[in-house]
């Protein structure tokens, strides 16, 4: 009986611990971040971004997004100038339709009177540009693709605009009046589509009251007009902006890539609590640079751009020590693929996208 007894004290002991366990790991699961310590920028960066700093956040976001990345060497050459066939790439990229443009036969006929020239030297980018075409980007004028041609300004501005769809807009604004000082150097058919992305904050004028159409777009600028782009993309896709203070912030201890979503609670400017789902890897704004998701605190000032309840954008505004990101010093090297494009203001304040390979498509 008494062994029975210690038997039995035994059993429920070891029931008791095991149970105290589970319990300390499911608190794990949910523990909310209530510290700000020091934020570490501990994504892949590119040996050369620092030769663009005001463009770091729009390439890195870009990079995330695998809409563009750099060259086997790790270098991005943001201030490289981007070709036509570069920009389009990129563009049907953020547009989501690489893997349309993937499943394109090599076969594929393309009438404009360079095809020949695309097919022989940029065979990758086929896919890219029969999606390109069969999805508006070129004008029903054009004959040529001019892969090798430097992507202007004035040539971008129409890229994106009809990227967004809104190239009927831009039709019925050919005749609009532009204030730049070198209006007269816009092409008659190309100002309804500058005049457009003007409105939309895609592109704009330099301080001494010109435009520049025909200045060439440089791989960092394409980044953060791309990166522009995005935030209209989402906007049409009905995201919407949501800012407040971070009152709880959580991931699953068990999680074992950054992939997985956590949870983000925030009380907005109006008094209200919302939840919604974040993943640990979504790359956030901060001093012009970026941290993860994951490095968010309690009290921590922020502006969500939410779709479907879940994150996809996010900027941290100020947090309770105002402590600024510190690079990592093992950050690995970029991945060996490469295509960017630059285009915009003189303060680079755009958004980019880009295509890449080892010859830096």
């Amino acid at each position: 009986m008494k062994r029975f007894r210690k038997a039995l004290l035994s059993s429920f002991s070891i029931l008791l611990a095991f149970s105290l366990t589970v319990q300390a790991v499911s608190a794990k699961e949910v523990e909310t971040s209530t510290k700000s310590e020091v934020r570490t920028q501990s994504v892949q960066k590119f040996k050369d971004i620092n030769d663009a700093p005001w463009a770091e956040a729009n390439i890195l976001r870009m990079q995330s997004k695998e809409v563009l990345q750099g060259f086997q060497d790790g270098t991005f050459r943001p201030n490289k100038p981007i070709t036509r066939v570069e920009a389009i790439v990129m563009a049907v990229r953020l547009m989501g339709l690489e893997a349309e443009a993937k499943s394109k036969s090599a076969d594929a006929n393309l009438n404009f009177k360079d095809a020949d020239q695309l097919s022989k030297k940029y065979p990758w980018a086929k896919g890219y540009v029969v999606t390109a075409f069969e999805h508006g980007l070129f004008d029903a004028n054009e004959n040529q693709i001019q892969p090798e041609k430097p992507a202007s300004r004035v040539w971008v501005a129409s890229l994106l605009v009809k990227s967004l769809g809104l190239g009927n807009e831009a039709l019925s604004q050919m005749t609009a009046e532009l204030s730049y000082k070198d209006a007269n150097a816009i092409p008659a058919g190309s100002v309804g589509y500058v005049k457009i992305a003007i409105e939309k904050g895609l592109v704009s004028g330099y301080p001494n009251g010109t435009f520049k159409p025909n200045k060439g777009v440089t791989r960092a600028e394409m980044a953060a007009l791309l990166d522009r782009m995005n935030g209209e993309l989402l906007e049409k896709a009905d995201a919407v902006k949501v800012s407040g203070t971070v009152k709880g912030i959580s991931f699953p201890a068990t999680s074992v890539t950054d992939q997985t979503y956590g949870q983000i609670k925030i009380e907005t400017v109006n008094k209200e609590i919302k939840t919604y789902s974040i993943k640990a890897d979504l790359l956030v704004e901060y001093h012009n640079k970026v941290i993860k998701a994951d490095q968010l605190a309690v009290d921590d000032e922020v502006l969500l751009t939410v779709l479907d309840q879940k994150v996809v954008d996010a900027k941290l505004l100020s947090s309770k020590t105002n402590e600024k990101p510190v690079t990592n010093s093992n950050q690995q090297k970029s991945k060996n693929e490469n295509n960017g494009n630059n285009n915009g203001n003189d303060n680079g304040n755009n958004k980019g996208n880009g295509n890449s390979n080892k010859n830096g498509k």
